[in-house]
């Protein structure tokens, strides 16, 4: 715990495994990660449901605001009591802006269908249930500590989404019936209009403080190159534009949509460019693989695929990625350095208290 005065009195993330800490592990879904060897350079070496092999940026921007290091999951039985006053993460990995993201498919004779069978395999929370759990914490938040406390605790805090990547990478782009509906610019255009519904949703909540991240250039994930650049050996270009054209949407949307939400502060918080530089420049910040993760080959190993049995590199602060699919402690941390500095000291300036 930071010993200065907190900067927020609360710190509350909904999203994807970029900010979840351990959500998956109370749900009816194979997309967890509480095993080993994630978690191999935290605490104890304790697999916590963290994506990576330590840390989350979540528990590095908590630390910063002065908040507990670790930022806790929402749905785990051991938050309660004064936890509740400082916040949760009520992400969940696999998840994205669009609720067909967490719906898995089939493939039969005709093709590609829905499965109302394997649902457990996913069975991931969408922004909006996130939402709806975020709602039912502020009624225990109240009932413990009264309506007054919960009020101010949520208006003076800081709210930050995460997600996008898997609506692309997990979605988009191997959904042919995501693809069949909907032309990439819609399907943008669809996203933008969940993560509306989101700021409306939390700024009726109480929300004067939210953050929207950004996505990473995600064509440069060692699982989306074996799968769609595997010849080139090289980041997809194509899913890094759409990354980057998305991101100049979210910009463009807050421009227009900050008069709707007097009294609050929406801020865009950009991950794009540092990543990409991580990953076109490693020696810079002393890191030596940026084509596989740590974990297996690192080629395609994410959640179960990564497991006990699973070697690992021998030094992950070497590596960008823990797995094919999320970067390393290390990486996170530089990722999100500059960016979580500018939220602090913006938040400093406007003397949220």
């Amino acid at each position: 715990m930071d010993q200065r005065q907190p900067l927020v009195s609360a710190l509350y993330l909904f999203g994807d495994s970029t900010i979840d800490p351990g959500n998956n592990n109370f749900l009816a879904t194979i997309v967890k990660s509480n095993f080993p060897p994630y978690g191999r350079d935290f605490p104890y070496g304790q697999p916590t449901g963290r994506f990576t092999n330590g840390r989350l940026i979540t528990d590095q921007l908590s630390e910063l605001l002065g908040l507990p290091d670790l930022l806790p999951a929402s749905l785990d039985p051991e938050f309660q009591g004064q936890k509740l006053l400082t916040g949760a993460s009520f992400g969940s990995a696999a998840s994205g802006y669009a609720d067909s993201t967490s719906i898995p498919l089939i493939y039969s004779n005709e093709g590609p269908e829905i499965s109302s069978d394997l649902l457990y395999l996913q069975n991931v929370l969408p922004l909006e249930r996130q939402v709806k759990n975020f709602r039912l914490y502020k009624v225990r938040l109240a009932k413990q500590f009264g309506h007054e406390t919960a009020n101010r605790t949520i208006s003076q805090a800081l709210f930050a989404v995460s997600g996008g990547s898997n609506d692309f990478a997990n979605n988009y782009f191997i959904n042919p019936l995501t693809r069949k509906k909907y032309t990439i610019k819609q399907f943008q255009d669809l996203l933008l209009k969940s993560l509306t519904v989101f700021i409306q949703n939390v700024y009726n909540e109480g929300a004067t403080t939210v953050a929207i991240v950004g996505l990473p250039p995600f064509g440069c994930l060692p699982s989306q190159i074996t799968l769609h650049n595997i010849l080139e050996n090289k980041c997809v270009e194509e899913f890094n534009e759409v990354a980057s054209s998305f991101n100049s949407k979210i910009k463009a949307l807050l421009k227009k949509i900050r008069p709707n939400f007097p009294g609050a502060l929406i801020a865009y918080f950009d991950i794009y460019d540092k990543f990409f530089d991580i990953i076109k420049s490693p020696n810079k910040y002393g890191f030596e693989e940026t084509r596989k993760g740590c974990c297996g080959t690192g080629l395609l190993e994410t959640s179960i695929a990564c497991n006990p049995r699973t070697l690992t590199c021998p030094d992950p602060s070497k590596y960008v990625f823990w797995d094919s699919f999320h970067p390393t402690t290390k990486c996170y941390y530089y990722i999100s350095s500059r960016g979580m500095r500018t939220v602090t000291e913006t938040i400093r300036m406007l003397n949220i208290q």
